[in-house]
């Protein structure tokens, strides 16, 4: 698992996520994605198009680290799963939870409503 981290106007946060989101890739962008996302304190989007798998950890990731910006009154939003990741969130009803998009338009979108 692979991460990439910029600064979008706004400000906002945008985490590019490449690989398996799975136990090891939760554990290997963890710490550094929770430093990036949650500590910002800013609205942020996260692109998941470069992830080829999500498992329970990967979820538990996003999850509270949603959960962290909503406590300090900020969102994330979710944007470019492909079939098989959308299928394991939309399962999960992780979209009870954060907004999730197809594109990062939309997700700009959702954060600029």
């Amino acid at each position: 698992m692979d991460m990439t981290v910029s600064e979008l106007d706004g400000p906002l946060t945008c985490a590019r996520l490449q690989g398996r989101l799975d136990a090891a890739g939760a554990d290997r962008v963890g710490v550094r994605f929770t430093a990036a996302v949650a500590a910002q304190a800013r609205d942020a989007v996260i692109d998941l198009s470069g992830v080829s798998f999500v498992a329970s950890m990967g979820l538990r990731l996003l999850i509270s680290t949603a959960r962290s910006l909503s406590l300090k009154g900020h969102r994330m939003v979710l944007f470019g799963a492909n079939g098989d990741v959308q299928g394991v969130l939309e399962d999960a009803a992780l979209d009870q939870i954060m907004p999730v998009a197809s594109t990062e338009a939309e997700a700009l979108a959702v954060l600029a409503a």
